[in-house]
């Protein structure tokens, strides 16, 4: 999806973050944090706290006079954080890593910790990542250490399993649409976590024997650590018909497919390493590209959201880049360091942290997956396949893939209402998208707001006609379809410009002229675009990376080798050259 409206939603998702979880949860995660620290908790201990979140469980640890240091991916969790602890004068004693799970190594010495805990945070790993993770806690912990893990499970018995899916599948999207968050639950934990090498030493279950918190210590005696290489998947492995269907019809939510290694033709050590998000539609069409090609495919954790949305929100970042090449092991498969990653992923992954971190240098391929193999061949063809599409077929995709649901929903409520308008409704509804998306371009005007208005007042028209001239009752006798009619216009045509167009949301336009800073739990003005981008010329040394990562085309060549801003107006605040700008010469200048 290309909703910029979208990505302002996921950037602003960790603010609603602990509500979201505490509803999916039945509100044991908050619970189960207390209870941690209450049972487990110190002075003068030394505690680790694995996806930290937005700081609650340090931060009531610190208060029971723990040393406390929270790990986090998220940037946006742990600015959050940050501003709990601030609030909460608990500064003292707590230490804060933007850093992925399997990072944690680098960060510390082994025997640091005398506590290590994790909640909600294996749900979202899978399976390579929690091995390497638990190797990894092992080592960290001081002899007879504690692992405290708090995860959703799959309950063991049938009925259980059928009472919870009622219960869990209606918090599940209500979550999803709170906090763009989730969970799995997961099977076998306890195996994974006897395989590492630490010793269980209590369970516990609740919530229809969905969540369980288990304790785990660290033997005094230490064995030989072991990590078996982890398996690649070829593409025929993970095929799902209903993910190919959900692609389509059900784009505002995640389609994940399992992350990791896959082995495409018969590549070898010399054999191109490329990166892309693990949203089941990217996968299916990048492996569909390289068919032909012997390559090896590094499917990073994403959410399950396309890679454009994914990096701009905080999903595909740098650490999901590092956790996906060190959990795959690339680095023993191939004998280059080189890393092609998408060029959509350019506003959130810091190529010189990934040099640091995995030795692998970043180069960004093509926007589009059916371009890689030119690419491939020829890389200068990256500027002749680095722009975004807003074609006609793309603009019908996004139709479609934008308000299937939508209409799912309203055709229901009509079934019920009024059953024999359904029919007149869908056809109407599937109309009015189609002109919209498919005719945009020539719709008059640039707001997508005004274009809606031409239409919604030439439809209001032709009712009033066709009740005067055909009908022969008076001109506003169907003012209620009117304003239905207006109704639907209105939801097709809201943030059109950022769906097939890429340009910023009108929304957040309104919202910050309006000095509002969000709209419930759902939607956040709060970060608008600050301006317009600036470029100092005296720091810009023309490297060109600002051309390969724009997809709007904003910059140009002047006086043969300059790089200078010659579109303005494209420019919709994406983040992508300023994150990759080697001198700092580019940023957003507030009006």
């Amino acid at each position: 999806m290309f909703s910029y409206i979208f990505m302002k939603i996921l950037e602003n998702r960790p603010g609603r973050y602990d509500m979201g979880i505490n509803i999916l949860s039945g509100g044991h995660a908050k619970k189960i944090r207390k209870q941690i620290v209450q049972r487990y908790v110190k002075p003068d201990m030394e505690i680790l706290d694995i996806g930290c979140g937005t700081g609650s469980l340090i931060i009531d640890a610190a208060k029971a006079g723990a040393r406390t240091t929270g790990v986090d991916i998220s940037t946006g969790m742990l600015a959050i954080a940050h501003e709990q602890i601030a609030a909460n004068k608990t500064k003292h004693g707590i230490t804060l890593h933007n850093a992925g799970i399997v990072e944690i190594d680098s960060l510390f010495e082994k025997n640091s910790f005398d506590l290590i805990v994790s909640t909600l945070v294996f749900s979202e790993l899978y399976f390579e990542e929690r091995a390497l993770a638990l190797h990894q806690i092992k080592k960290l912990l001081k002899p007879a250490g504690t692992f405290i893990i708090a995860v959703e499970v799959q309950p063991g018995k049938p009925l259980k399993k059928i009472i919870h899916f009622l219960v869990r599948f209606p918090l599940a999207i209500l979550t999803y649409i709170i906090a763009q968050t989730g969970t799995k639950p997961l099977t076998g934990i306890s195996e994974e976590i006897t395989e590492s090498g630490l010793k269980i030493t209590s369970e516990e279950r609740s919530f229809l024997d969905s969540f369980i918190v288990i304790s785990a210590k660290k033997p005094t005696y230490n064995g030989p650590d072991k990590i078996v290489l982890p398996k690649t998947k070829t593409p025929e492995e993970d095929v799902s018909s209903i993910k190919s269907i959900w692609d389509f019809i059900g784009r505002w939510f995640p389609n994940p497919v399992e992350p990791g290694l896959r082995i495409i033709g018969k590549p070898d050590e010399n054999s191109p390493v490329l990166l892309t998000g693990n949203f089941h539609l990217t996968v299916r069409r990048v492996e569909k590209s390289l068919k032909n090609e012997n390559v090896f495919l590094l499917v990073t954790p994403s959410n399950g959201i396309n890679v454009w949305c994914a990096a701009r929100g905080g999903e595909l970042n740098t650490q999901s880049a590092i956790t996906a090449i060190k959990t795959s092991r690339i680095n023993e498969r191939v004998d280059h360091h080189r890393i092609i990653l998408p060029q959509f992923s350019a506003a959130g992954i810091d190529r010189k942290l990934l040099k640091k971190e995995t030795g692998r240098t970043g180069i960004f391929g093509t926007a589009y997956a059916k371009d890689i193999p030119p690419f491939l061949k020829k890389r200068k063809t990256i500027f002749e396949h680095n722009k975004a599409d807003f074609s006609l077929p793309f603009r019908l995709e996004m139709l479609l893939s934008m308000n299937f649901l939508v209409w799912m929903i309203l055709g229901t409520i009509t079934l019920f209402i009024k059953p024999n308008l359904f029919f007149p409704v869908s056809i109407f509804y599937w109309m009015t998208g189609f002109v919209l998306y498919a005719g945009f371009p020539v719709i008059p005007g640039k707001s997508s707001w005004f274009k809606t208005v031409i239409l919604s007042i030439i439809e209001a028209i032709a009712i009033a006609v066709f009740s005067v001239f055909i009908l022969k009752v008076p001109i506003f006798k169907h003012w209620d379809i009117m304003i239905m009619v207006s109704l639907i216009n209105l939801w097709l045509g809201f943030d059109l410009r950022g769906i097939v167009a890429g340009n910023p949301s009108e929304a957040e336009w309104l919202m910050h002229k309006l000095g509002m800073t969000s709209f419930g739990y759902l939607f956040s003005a709060g970060v608008f675009s600050p301006g317009k981008i600036h470029q100092d010329k005296n720091r810009c040394n023309n490297c060109r990376i600002c051309l390969i990562v724009c997809p709007k085309g904003v910059y140009g060549i002047v006086d043969k080798n300059k790089i200078r801003i010659k579109k303005q107006w494209e420019c919709f605040a994406c983040n992508a050259c300023i994150t990759q700008c080697e001198k700092d010469a580019l940023s957003l200048k507030i009006r």
